[in-house]
């Protein structure tokens, strides 16, 4: 029996919007979700100035904003007044020259009347799930936008935006419901999503301190309603082609965490992928007459067995075979554009890659072996974590340069963008780690280091205008020998993936904009 869109469900519309500058296809798509409405305490680093940044605003009223008469002024040290300045900016209160924001006066006035007040506030809102994953969005919204629909007979709704009627894609609701969300998945949906508002991904440098205050927090989530509303998201798909399209953010945001939970369904959804190949420029008869996705798995089955469909990188081991594929499939003209879509799918999934590993062998505190700002010493530090490990020497200058500070955040947070920091982070932790895939790397690949690097340098020159079209064109087809070769080497030492970080850290994660630096010495 055909699905039939339920006609009490309600379809949210929130603004979603292309990349600027975009003016390829598009198609309305609706996404099924599972809303829960919570209450959520808020932190009161997000409410409230504290004693010292509003004494030093106070005194940047008055038109005074050198930090030594600041000091003066309230007996502080110039450095505390600068720290404190730097907060001021993050905070929206002051510019970078120091000058005071408009509205900014009136919000230090009421955080100075919130003195004898309990420091936590509550909002409420909605929370929702991606039935397919279990996943929660990264996003939280207090109320809901809806859009004006009808139900044909077909069972298929038509939404309405003033006289233009337009008849979307509806991915259905699955048979089974994922399990209810935790309340400590919701507090993580409720900071990422205050985050990805304000455009940072900024975390506490006080970890311990952190992670009691948000557990406290978390106690304190309320679910106002314990049983899920089903509702529909709508947005829009764009891009080209099996690997090229994305999935535009329900909400009005950049970046969209619906983009990867969409590549992961289309796995399992056939009707998914078929909507999905409307979008291809180059699509004609020989559509019909076989399937880029099955045909994209299968090879995939040829080089890393018939156990693929389990493997913990499948979806982006399948993004980059068809973008490989469609490089190889294109016209002249075109090989450029689409060799340069394919490194890019092939950094992805180096990233992806190194994520994993970094999942099951953590590099915290790697960044402790080096010294910020002493890059002789950092050099050799390095190098002698390469050579205990019986890689060959010397490593690129590309890979001993890397500052510490970037090891530090590669090393200590879930979000990557520096892929040779990251790769500094695990290499720095793999000696005390026995069971760490770098020991069996080293083994059968002296060089790996050395290769994985100028791959990650050929994808970072593509992302860039870089080396001529033919000089690209040749590069596709080695960097994915590469990055295939690293993950037999990397995941199949490493044994099977560890089921415990999924059953607790439960968001679907904030893509990273594209804007690579691996060009960055």
């Amino acid at each position: 029996m055909a699905a039939s869109f339920p006609r009490d469900a309600r379809i949210l519309r929130f603004h979603p919007r292309a990349p600027q500058g975009y003016k390829g296809r598009r198609r309305d798509l609706l996404w099924p979700v599972l809303a829960y409405r919570v209450g959520v305490p808020v932190s009161p680093r997000a409410e409230q100035l504290d004693l010292f940044q509003r004494a030093v605003f106070g005194v940047l009223l008055h038109g005074i904003n050198d930090p030594q008469q600041i000091a003066d002024i309230l007996n502080l040290h110039p450095d505390l007044v600068r720290i404190v300045k730097s907060f001021l900016v993050d905070r929206d209160l002051i510019d970078q020259d120091d000058i005071v924001k408009p509205d900014a006066e009136r919000r230090y006035r009421e955080a100075r009347s919130d003195l004898g007040q309990r420091a936590d506030g509550f909002t409420t809102g909605y929370v929702f799930q991606d039935p397919f994953s279990g996943l929660l969005l990264p996003r939280l919204v207090e109320t809901l936008e809806t859009a004006d629909f009808t139900v044909q007979e077909s069972g298929f709704p038509e939404l309405h935006r003033g006289e233009r009627v337009f008849r979307p894609y509806v991915e259905f609701l699955p048979a089974e419901r994922p399990a209810p969300p935790h309340a400590t998945d919701v507090m993580r949906a409720f900071e990422a999503s205050r985050k990805a508002q304000k455009g940072r991904w900024e975390t506490d440098d006080d970890e311990e301190g952190a992670q009691a205050r948000f557990l406290n927090r978390v106690k304190r989530v309320n679910f106002i309603e314990r049983e899920p509303e089903v509702m529909y998201l709508s947005t829009f798909i764009f891009g080209h082609g099996l690997s090229g399209w994305e999935v535009a953010d329900p909400f009005g945001l950049p970046t969209s965490p619906l983009t990867a939970l969409a590549h992961r369904r289309l796995t399992t959804s056939k009707h998914l992928r078929t909507f999905v190949q409307h979008l291809s420029e180059e699509r004609g008869a020989a559509d019909t007459q076989h399937d880029p996705f099955e045909e994209a798995l299968a090879s995939l089955q040829h080089e890393f067995g018939p156990q693929v469909d389990d493997h913990p990188l499948l979806q982006p081991l399948l993004d980059t075979e068809l973008a490989v594929t469609e490089f190889r499939a294109a016209p002249g003209n075109q090989r450029p554009r689409r060799a340069r879509q394919a490194l890019g799918a092939i950094r992805a999934l180096a990233e992806h890659l190194l994520r994993e590993v970094r999942s099951r062998h953590s590099a915290a505190g790697a960044e402790r072996q080096m010294i910020d700002r002493d890059a002789l010493y950092n050099l050799r530090r390095i190098e002698a974590a390469a050579d205990a490990l019986s890689f060959t020497l010397p490593l690129p200058a590309t890979l001993t340069s890397v500052k510490a500070t970037d090891v530090y955040w590669m090393a200590n947070r879930e979000q990557s963008g520096k892929l040779r920091p990251l790769l500094v982070s695990l290499l720095l932790s793999a000696g005390a780690r026995p069971d760490h895939p770098f020991h069996a790397a080293a083994r059968s690949a002296p060089d790996f280091l050395q290769q994985f690097d100028e791959m990650l340098g050929w994808c970072g020159e593509a992302a860039h205008v870089g080396p001529a079209p033919a000089e690209l064109e040749s590069r596709v087809e080695p960097a994915l020998e590469r990055v295939y070769r690293a993950t037999h080497l990397l995941l199949t030492a490493s044994g099977p993936s560890p089921a415990s970080p999924q059953a607790t850290v439960r968001v679907a994660p904030e893509p990273q904009h594209l804007e690579f630096d691996d060009l960055e010495l």
